[in-house]
């Protein structure tokens, strides 16, 4: 973008009082990089908006003078969207937004809280203690989880994320501020629920939070010994899918998660009752068939110390200028029910064994559970919000990283993807999780596995209504 145009965005910007950051601030680098290192994208501008109306007038200046848009809440992008995805967006940081009222019914959420202090406020705050269903890592922004998903240990139980969004604020591509919920633009609730990126930008949500539980079981069971052959890992591997489809062991009240490496096999979550009812009911049928020995761990938290655990033991409420970054590229599968056939777990752990022993990088392979008896999160279907995969059973993260100050290698990438190759090259139908957006995908590939092909049909005709001129863009976006 020439500099007489930026010159002209910055002359309009300080006569609306709107603030931003350019590459002539000292702070720039902490306002412009991404949080993926092995993905730097540079903005041409950064937008700090301390009220909606800011962003209306930074989206009426991007509309004038050619510049494409994307929100950042927490940064927390996989693919560096929230910067952009590629070089010179307008990039609006909410980090000015993050107001939480629990007054009120349903509660309010500005767009750029992270979630560990929004869990924090909405549990202190409230006589009832409030509680949400969303992921683990505290400095993860609410503005992008929830508009794209936002699975937790919690979500068979109380839905996604985005499922306890009842109505929204957005700015739409036109500069407009509109309410949208069930009764008002209905079709841009619904877009924005799983699309965000390519319709608007939220500023607040208006969520239906639930009462946190006293007391969470947390459990752990490692069998490690079935990675000493492809045949016993996939022995185990279908033996605890069988489990999951257990209507008399699972319901919603179960989370679980299998972490895996070649050497390592462990299945763990958390379970909403007592520990007598879970060891009676949900692990006695776990461990009965396994064939090789399990080495079990149970403990009992109160609310905040769950989510404590759950993000890394690390305190999660998120004070200052936060500046975590990480060095990675992943990949996600998302596989319907009922699961991985006997092909696709075979051509998985014979890679994953071989090639995973001598890794070129290191990694973790996280499946957790969506589906199974009674899940919250596969009780709806396409009609409630533009979310692809609610016939999920499992959805995979395969995640390769190095140290900061190290260069990701070519061979860590034909690693994760052959990981993904392996686990997919066998399934009939499968997809991917936006949140854990792929860069390697074209944009013909994001669509079709982000959305499937009906999904993206309608968004693509919403696109047309709400943003026919493309003002919200990133290398991905409808």
């Amino acid at each position: 973008m020439a500099a007489t145009t930026i010159y002209s965005v910055i002359r309009r910007l300080l006569d609306s009082g709107v603030s931003f950051k350019t590459p002539l601030d000292p702070d720039w680098t902490a306002y412009s990089s991404t949080y993926n290192i092995r993905l730097p994208v540079t903005p041409a501008i950064v937008i700090i908006p301390s009220n909606p109306q800011h962003i209306q007038e930074a989206i009426l200046c991007a509309r004038e003078h050619g510049f494409k848009v994307q929100a950042r809440s927490g940064g927390h992008s996989y693919a560096s969207y929230g910067n952009g995805g590629s070089d010179g967006a307008m990039i609006v940081d909410l980090r000015e937004l993050r107001d939480v009222n629990h007054e009120v019914c349903p509660i309010v959420v500005h767009a750029g809280a992270r979630l560990g202090n929004m869990a924090q406020e909405i549990f202190k705050g409230s006589d009832r203690n409030f509680a949400l269903p969303h992921g683990t890592c505290a400095g993860v922004g609410v503005g992008g989880h929830f508009t794209h998903g936002g699975y937790g240990f919690f979500s068979r139980a109380w839905g996604l994320a985005m499922d306890r969004i009842v109505g929204m604020t957005v700015i739409t591509a036109d500069g407009s501020h509109v309410t949208a919920d069930r009764q008002q633009n209905q079709d841009l609730f619904y877009a924005m629920r799983g699309a965000a990126d390519s319709f608007g930008i939220a500023s607040s949500f208006s969520l239906s939070p639930v009462s946190a539980p006293k007391s969470i079981v947390h459990w752990s069971v490692k069998i490690s010994d079935a990675t000493k052959s492809v045949r016993r890992a996939v022995h185990a591997f279908q033996y605890i899918q069988d489990f999951t489809h257990n209507k008399l062991a699972v319901d919603r009240w179960l989370g679980l998660s299998l972490t895996l490496a070649s050497d390592y096999f462990a299945v763990d979550g958390t379970y909403l009752g007592t520990r007598a009812n879970f060891e009676d009911t949900v692990l006695s049928a776990l461990v009965a068939g396994l064939q090789e020995k399990a080495t079990v761990e149970i403990k009992e938290l109160d609310w905040l110390s769950t989510l404590k655990l759950l993000n890394q033991d690390q305190d999660i409420s998120i004070s200052g200028e936060y500046s975590e970054h990480s060095n990675f590229f992943a990949k996600s599968v998302v596989v319907p029910d009922p699961g991985f056939n006997e092909e696709a777990m075979t051509s998985f752990f014979t890679f994953l064994l071989d090639q995973g022993a001598h890794a070129p990088v290191p990694y973790f392979t996280m499946i957790n559970l969506y589906g199974g008896p009674d899940s919250q999160i596969s009780n709806k279907d396409q009609d409630f919000s533009a979310y692809a995969h609610r016939d999920a059973h499992w959805v995979a993260q395969l995640y390769g990283y190095v140290d900061n100050d190290k260069v990701f290698p070519p061979e860590g990438l034909d690693f994760i993807n052959g990981l993904a190759k392996s686990m997919t090259e066998h399934l009939p139908r499968y997809g991917s999780y936006l949140n854990y957006a792929d860069p390697s995908l074209t944009r013909e590939e994001a669509h079709k596995l982000y959305y499937g092909e009906e999904l993206y049909k309608s968004l693509k005709l919403l696109k047309q209504k709400w943003d026919p001129d493309n003002v919200f863009a990133n290398p991905q976006s409808i």
